[in-house]
């Protein structure tokens, strides 16, 4: 084991069991009742928001509901509020998902996201996997029986939000979507999940992944070809390249399934044009588009170069993400964003980001200790 990267992830658990899951256990939780803190501000403190997200909610039960299994218990208690909460207040009567709610219940935005329900899926599964209980399961597979009034006529995949918004088609959702999938998959091997894993899987293959380029578009038109705004080339995000390499090495592990030609070109690509750090969006030929540094493309290069064994995954923890975006924040929380000359652009401290923190802080865990 790279004694490099075994020192990064000390100090790395370090500030996650000691700093940030007791932190954002407490502070993060609004108290019995009102769920997860959408944000803070810059100097820690909850922000007073009249709206909570349910894919804030759900990333946060998903957290707490993850380290459990992994032995830190302390968050048992948000995370059972937490999803209390959720189903209380964000299911609807039909077995869908609203988008928003308010701090203490009601509707705020009653639409059916797909990004958000992806979330929600996850959180569930880990649930599941934290306390051994029924309820999840029975709770995700309505979830993924409603799913199917957000599908598409004619074309693989589903809409981004019902009711139908006109914007272009993404691939985000659908990655995450995955991503919650696989995590059902492992959990319980369950049939609706591996089919629902598989038609993800080839969505990418046939629709969302670029083999002349070997890079993966953001946004399509209604019948998933990419959209090219800018000079007749798309805009990359290296981050997603990364994370949808570390998704489809972990779906070739669960699924014995054969990607790695394809997780392969997205990683070499995002390895060569992303930097380090890594810049939020390039071109489809590898020129620099949007050159901001935000917090979560860090965990997904770390995530996906322990995926490919490159020993930069050390220096990018180290470096790239501890000593840039966490060492400099109030403990347990981070800066978020940076301009491309450096100075740091943070209006808040968004919850949302412990999501990323975590899954690449269990991925290290996983890898290190086995």
């Amino acid at each position: 084991m790279d004694t490099d990267l075994v020192s990064a992830f000390a100090r790395f658990d370090g500030w996650m069991t000691a700093a940030a899951l007791p932190f954002w256990s407490t502070t993060g939780h609004d108290g019995p009742g009102c769920g997860f803190t959408e944000h803070l501000t810059l100097d820690a403190r909850p922000a007073d928001v009249p709206f909570r997200r349910v894919r804030v909610q759900a990333r946060q039960i998903y957290v707490f509901s993850h380290a459990e299994v992994l032995g830190w218990t302390a968050g048992r208690p948000a995370a059972d509020d937490g999803y209390r909460f959720l189903l209380r207040h964000a299911r609807t009567a039909q077995g869908g998902w609203v988008r928003r709610i308010g701090r203490d219940g009601g509707v705020l935005d009653p639409a059916a996201d797909l990004y958000d329900i992806a979330f929600v899926l996850f959180a569930l599964a880990w649930r599941h996997r934290a306390t051994g209980d029924a309820e999840p399961v029975e709770v995700a597979l309505a979830t993924l029986a409603w799913l199917d009034r957000l599908r598409i006529p004619g074309q693989p995949g589903f809409e981004n939000v019902v009711p139908v918004d006109g914007g272009p088609r993404q691939q985000n959702p659908h990655m995450h979507l995955l991503e919650a999938a696989l995590a059902w998959y492992e959990a319980t091997r369950a049939e609706p999940f591996l089919a629902l894993a598989l038609e993800l899987v080839e969505l990418f293959r046939t629709r969302l992944f670029d083999r002349v380029t070997g890079t993966l578009a953001e946004f399509f038109t209604p019948d998933w070809q990419r959209l090219r705004p800018h000079g007749g080339q798309a805009a990359i995000e290296p981050g997603h390249q990364f994370e949808w390499a570390w998704l489809l090495h972990q779906a070739g592990r669960l699924l014995d399934v054969d990607v790695a030609a394809e997780a392969g070109a997205l990683y070499r690509f995002a390895a060569a044009h992303g930097g380090q750090p890594v810049i939020d969006a390039v071109t489809e030929d590898g020129r620099a588009h949007d050159q901001a540094v935000r917090l979560w493309p860090q965990t997904e290069a770390i995530k996906a170069h322990l995926a490919f064994g490159n020993p930069a995954a050390a220096a990018a923890l180290a470096n790239g993400l501890h000593d840039r975006f966490l060492a400099p924040a109030p403990p347990g929380t981070w800066i978020d964003h940076f301009a491309p000359d450096g100075r740091a652009l943070p209006d808040k401290i968004p919850a949302s980001s412990l999501y990323h923190l975590f899954v690449a802080y269990a991925e290290m865990q996983r890898v290190i200790r086995g």
